[in-house]
């Protein structure tokens, strides 16, 4: 699988909660969007361009919000906490 040209990456995070000890933590671990001409990155896993529909966001306070993919496997969503404008920007160019 060889990938075009990387363009713009975007972070997201994970959220993972767990107790310990009576008492709930919660980690962030953060990770990156990665689009390229032909595809986005996420991980392990990839979306082609092609299957790729639509991409919008919202943020549901003034800390998180949600990016959405609005692809062929239906709605994948990210938790973000910076805008993605700029990536979505870039994406629409493509299509």
């Amino acid at each position: 699988m060889i990938s075009l040209k990387f363009i713009l990456s975007h972070p997201f995070i994970e959220v993972t909660r767990k107790i310990e000890r009576n008492e709930q933590k919660t980690l962030e671990q953060e990770y990156d969007l990665e689009l390229y001409e032909d595809r986005i990155i996420v991980g392990q896993d990839h979306f082609p361009i092609q299957h790729v529909f639509d991409m919008s966001y919202r943020f549901q306070s003034t800390l998180y919000g949600f990016l959405y993919l609005h692809t062929n496997r239906g709605v994948v969503s990210f938790i973000i906490k910076e805008d993605p404008t700029v990536f979505i920007n870039e994406y629409r160019k493509l299509v």
